[in-house]
């Protein structure tokens, strides 16, 4: 099995070694093979074949990859070439989100790509800014790893799959004890500096540390010693130009020795970045700094306007404000030597204080430290997908104006229905065996599967069924009209000629005039009525009223009734979505399919709820690579879907559509297209409803 993996940070670097790792461990040997764009750590893994080297793509800020643009084209159209000669079966990329969409969107292009799996390891930061970017991910991913507790709450709040076992880097910083050294010593305030590992932080932050440390001397009135210690891959005579010892602060370098530099200290001055949570679980507290371009930040503020805290810690522990951070934070213009520096000499100048921050990063370690072995678990994850796709889902969204339209709507036939109960509104009793199957929002409740169900239960019963409909965008003169199956969707109505297939034997009335439609049936011989939708036509009433409901909120949908007239209803069926406290007493009802497609499929969808449709297919296995949603009963050109059908073919799909789409298209001149068919798999739960008719 081939896997492409690209880590172009330091610190994605490490965690995605810790994860490849992890997954050769639970596959034979030899039988996976990796290849990517890869830091240090990725290129130490015996037979990792390297695309591009990390190092060069690593540029932060918003100027500060303008200079690189024409290199990291180049890298994208190299790694698009290998994969199109090598496809993988899995594609993992890690953070960089820029340059990881992009590289996404034509990975998308490929059709020998189309059914990889997915992963987005540590995506961007969506919840500080640039919300709009999770339908991104949703769009090019199949899936997350995240490693913080925030991030999988945040994700699948949108309804995407999220893999979190822990923080792995977190895990490792504890796999054997330090000795936490003392603050004060003979020698003078020993504490951790960490300015980063890219060149354009270092190249801000470095000019900042030495005025810093150089006041806090004067302060304390004590020499100051730094441990700094450089990540692999980082010029360290770039750090050690800058950072020079004299009579006020002495500086110690350690390669790789962030673990043991924080585990010794008790107080740092550390970059904005993970380094501060690793800071923060060690009991090294931070106080945490960060600085970009003055046009990067102007950019920031004008746009972003993110006034939250950026330190992982601080943002863990819930901090809504950067003002209430838990561990102070200075970003951007704040970041100046004198208040940084009033800072350090708080903290040292306050060992109650420093031993409360220790505490909260305590705390921070026990939840982000669930599993003994957080890449093994993780890796046992990734490998569940890959052998079955993780289920994605849109976010269902609140709306002021559905929520208004609802109560308006809701209020008028609250008001028809007090005046009917006083006598002001005059029904007509239907007499003949007669069930209406109506529902409370305008749409996207399943009524149109539900009557087909109830049809054939009531043939199997030996009823001669008629069914009533006002056929939504029929096309007939008069007051009636006895619909056939062999007549057109654009006659009839695409729902009147789905039952009509559907229900051989069945015959179907149309008129605004339900009482009207149902004589003219009667007059035909039926002997058991089915009304397709009239819950809130009160001019007539049938024995029975069955009524579906589903999971969707009022500012969600738009509703045509309040809750409170579920009473009017006999009986309640939960057609869509989870039971909800709205409802209790519904019963549930399940869908089956007779045949699943098998090959990857475009959807081609003309229905109220689409999403419904897609999700119900990806429960079934079905890998839905792209969906076209029409508007409800929207007209089809064949011509038109024998395009599509083209586009689906080039990129390893074929197109599905449902049946109420099927039957819009011209029997003639229908092209050849997968029909996704479903029935109630319980259709038991529907005996009652003839028990009662008796």
């Amino acid at each position: 099995m081939k896997i492409f993996v690209s880590a172009a940070e330091i610190s994605s670097d490490l965690q995605a070694e810790k994860v490849v790792r992890a997954l050769m461990s639970l596959y034979p040997e030899g039988s996976l093979q990796f290849f990517g764009i890869a830091g240090p750590r990725l290129r130490s893994i015996p037979g990792f074949q390297v695309i591009e080297e990390a190092e060069k793509l690593r540029v932060m800020g918003f100027t500060e990859v303008l200079g690189k643009l024409s290199f990291i084209k180049k890298t994208k159209e190299r790694v698009l070439a290998f994969l199109k000669e090598n496809p993988p079966e899995v594609i993992m990329t890690f953070d960089y989100p820029d340059f990881h969409f992009s590289l996404m969107k034509e990975i998308q292009k490929i059709p020998q790509l189309s059914s990889a799996l997915k992963i987005s390891g540590i995506p961007p930061k969506v919840w500080v800014w640039r919300k709009g970017r999770v339908e991104k991910i949703r769009e090019l991913y199949d899936g997350v790893w995240v490693i913080f507790p925030f991030e999988k709450q945040f994700y699948e709040s949108y309804g995407i799959p999220v893999i979190y076992e822990g923080n792995p880097l977190i895990a490792d910083l504890f796999q054997k004890e330090i000795h936490k050294q003392a603050l004060m010593t003979a020698e003078g305030i020993r504490l951790a500096v960490m300015p980063g590992s890219r060149e354009a932080e270092l190249k801000y932050h470095l000019p900042l540390i030495p005025g810093t440390l150089a006041a806090l001397s004067d302060l304390t009135h004590q020499r100051i010693i730094a441990e700094v210690p450089i990540p692999s891959g980082v010029g360290a005579e770039l750090i050690k130009r800058e950072l020079i010892s004299n009579e006020k602060v002495h500086y110690e370098f350690f390669n790789d020795g962030s673990r043991e530099v924080l585990g010794r200290n008790r107080l740092g001055l550390i970059k904005s970045g993970t380094s501060t949570l690793e800071a923060a679980v060690l009991a090294c507290v931070p106080v945490i700094f960060y600085k970009v371009s003055p046009v990067s930040e102007m950019i920031f503020k004008l746009i972003v306007r993110y006034a939250g805290p950026v330190g992982l810690p601080n943002i863990l522990l819930g901090a809504k404000r950067r003002k209430d951070s838990i561990y102070r934070e200075f970003i951007g213009m704040d970041a100046k030597v004198k208040h940084i520096a009033l800072e350090l000499f708080r903290l040292c100048e306050s060992e109650a204080e420093l031993i409360s921050l220790q505490q909260s990063g305590d705390s921070l370690k026990k939840e982000l430290v669930p599993n003994a072995d957080v890449p093994l678990a993780v890796a046992k994850k990734i490998a569940s997908w890959i052998e079955k796709p993780p289920l994605k889902y849109r976010k269902k969204e609140s709306h002021l104006l559905l929520g208004a339209g609802s109560f308006i709507w809701s209020s008028i036939n609250g008001a028809r229905r007090g005046l009917q109960a006083i006598g002001w509104i005059p029904s007509e009793s239907i007499k003949t065996p007669s069930v209406l199957v109506g529902n409370l929002q305008a749409g996207g409740a399943g009524k149109t599967p539900f009557v087909i169900a109830l049809a054939r239960e009531a043939q199997k019963r030996s009823y001669r069924v008629g069914v009533v409909s006002r056929g939504f965008g029929a096309r007939y003169s008069g007051k009636f009209h006895l619909a056939n199956a062999e007549e057109s969707a654009e006659r009839i109505g695409d729902e009147p000629k789905e039952i009509l297939r559907a229900v051989p034997g069945v015959q179907l009335c149309l008129s605004k005039d339900r009482v009207l439609a149902s004589k003219k049936l009667l007059e035909q011989g039926v002997d058991f009525l089915i009304f397709d939708d009239g819950f809130q036509n009160l001019k007539f009433k049938t024995k029975l009223n069955v009524l579906l409901v589903t999971d969707r909120a009022r500012d969600e949908v738009i509703y045509r009734d309040f809750d409170a007239a579920a009473k009017e209803a006999d009986f309640l069926y939960q057609v869509k979505g989870k039971p909800t406290a709205r409802f209790l007493e519904a019963t549930p009802l399940h869908w089956s399919v007779a045949e699943l497609p098998r090959q990857p499929v475009w959807i081609l969808c003309g229905v109220a709820d689409p999403l419904e449709v897609e999700n119900f297919y990806r429960e079934h296995g079905v890998k839905v690579m792209r969906m076209i949603a029409l508007p409800d009963h929207a007209r089809i050109d064949p011509e038109w879907v024998k395009k599509l059908m083209a586009q689906a073919q080039a990129e390893g799909a074929i197109l599905a559509v449902t049946e109420k789409d099927w039957v819009k298209m011209d029997a003639p001149r229908a092209p050849q297209v997968f029909v996704l068919r479903r029935t109630i798999s319980n259709a038991d739960a529907l005996a009652p409803i003839f028990e009662r008719l008796q």
